[in-house]
């Protein structure tokens, strides 16, 4: 019987002929020989002895299946029941939930490009859920040097999406390469373009104690003056309102992106219910592709009070970029703007 750990029980998890189970010590000197055949792949700088192997998995691998809250979840990953590879959910933040993926096969595997897809296919299903149905997880993600491009194939088909690329971030031999993040939606949600129907629950948003605190008119709104606005909005060609829901269809915010003469401005506020879910982002950056796909604007603006560091961050999160400091009515303010 496998080992488990104290937050996932169950001792293996299969998808076909694949499966996971926990990290086993048996395992312990193929992995260090495949981590020393493939260092340029890894970040590991240096070849492990088997002293080193062994101290690691006593005073670090063992030790994860006594911790409420472990930092990473290993797992060694069989074909058949035959060791084929090994990984995990490292970097874990439990308050966030959200996690890196870890994964390595045995080296001549990755020589084959159908076997390289397939392990990495497989082994993405299987982690998906374990992430998703036994430790609720947001999101996970990967952190890849761009040295296997068959491994981004890989990433697509299991459904995992490009959120970021560092230019030129690390030094490979004699070369420079990028490092790419892939991410994977464990909580998608969706939106649709706003009507008349939603009248009340923009009214009851626009009032919101915290989106007043940080908006630049301050004053209550009057539900006689938002019913002309928002009717005379939703018509307006120039103003587009996007409604957001989460998996369980429950509304979860909005994003509104309104066309001037001089720039287009997007804007954002979340249903106080469900604040610190990590929604903002994503419906900011779906926001921002509807836009682009479906608009000719080149840019959309962005401007956040200087003392809002919790918006300023998510628009940041989302692709945003410092333009200037500005004053709107007298106050402090950072403008941000994002290219398409």
């Amino acid at each position: 019987m496998n080992r488990t750990y104290k937050n996932i029980n169950s001792d293996s998890f299969n998808n076909g002929i694949y499966s996971l189970v926990p990290i086993r010590d048996k395992d312990k000197y193929d992995i260090m020989n495949w981590r020393n055949n493939q260092l340029d792949i890894l970040r590991q700088e240096t070849i492990l002895s088997i002293e080193q192997q062994e101290h690691y998995f006593k005073m670090v691998v063992n030790k994860l299946f006594d911790e409420d809250e472990p930092k990473q979840l290993l797992f060694s990953f069989l074909e058949n029941n035959k060791l084929i590879g090994y990984g995990g959910l490292v970097h874990i933040d439990w308050e966030s939930k959200t996690a890196e993926i870890s994964f390595l096969t045995e080296t001549s595997r990755n020589k084959n490009v159908d076997v390289f897809i397939s392990d990495w296919v497989n082994y993405l299903t299987i982690l998906k859920k374990v992430a998703n149905e036994y430790l609720n997880f947001k999101s996970i993600y990967t952190y890849a040097y761009d040295i296997r491009p068959n491994l981004y194939i890989a990433l697509q088909e299991a459904g995992f999406t490009e959120i970021n690329r560092h230019k030129n971030h690390i030094q490979i031999e004699d070369k420079k390469v990028d490092v790419v993040i892939h991410s994977f939606d464990l909580k998608p949600i969706s939106m649709r373009v706003a009507n008349s129907k939603d009248v009340d629950l923009y009214f009851a948003w626009a009032n919101d104690e915290l989106v007043r605190q940080y908006s630049f008119q301050q004053d209550v709104i009057q539900y006689e003056n938002h019913v002309h606005w928002f009717y005379n909005k939703i018509e307006n060609p120039h103003f587009l309102f996007l409604i957001f829901f989460n998996q369980d269809k429950s509304a979860i915010g909005q994003v509104r992106i309104n066309k001037s003469d001089e720039e287009v401005i997007i804007g954002i506020s979340v249903d106080k219910n469900y604040r610190g879910f990590g929604y903002s982002f994503k419906m900011l950056r779906l926001a921002c592709q509807h836009y682009f796909k479906n608009y000719s604007d080149n840019e959309v603006f962005a401007y956040i009070k200087i003392e809002n560091k919790a918006s300023i961050a998510t628009f940041k999160k989302a692709g945003f970029l410092e333009v200037q400091f500005v004053f709107i009515n007298n106050i402090e303010s950072v403008k941000l703007k994002i290219t398409k």
